[in-house]
């Protein structure tokens, strides 16, 4: 086992469900608001339509998929150990960012348990499939 490959498919896979997360909730809030916001409360309560949470708990999932493919792919040994490993350090930083996070109880409980539940078993299936 390559000790790099295994960082590599681990941050790669965490990686690609960051940038796809953060990717599709900005484009939605700012397709929604229909103009500058001001503040981060105003981005807040637009990302917290129902909507956008309603998308949220597809591309979460879907983000989730890729991720695992990818740490997956990368790995190339041991592919769902290393799925495993960024499908867990992905539910903890959830469960941070749902629980301790700044601006987390904007988000409505239920959304935050079920993309906590959502993500981390999408990674596996994701990692399954390669």
């Amino acid at each position: 086992m390559n000790p790099l490959r295994s960082i590599g498919g681990v941050l790669g896979g965490l990686g690609v469900i960051s940038l796809i997360v953060q990717a599709m909730e900005f484009s939605l809030v700012m397709a929604m608001a229909g103009g500058r916001i001001g503040n981060m409360a105003q981005y807040l309560a637009i990302a917290n339509q129902p909507v956008i949470l309603a998308a949220k708990l597809v591309y979460y999932p879907v983000a989730g998929l890729l991720g695992g493919y990818v740490a997956a792919r990368v790995a190339m040994k041991y592919e769902m150990h290393h799925a495993a490993a960024a499908a867990a350090a992905q539910t903890v930083a959830l469960i941070w960012g749902f629980s301790r996070g700044e601006f987390a109880s904007y988000t409505p409980m239920w959304v935050r348990i079920a993309l906590i539940l959502l993500t981390g078993p999408a990674m596996m299936v994701g990692a399954a499939v390669r």
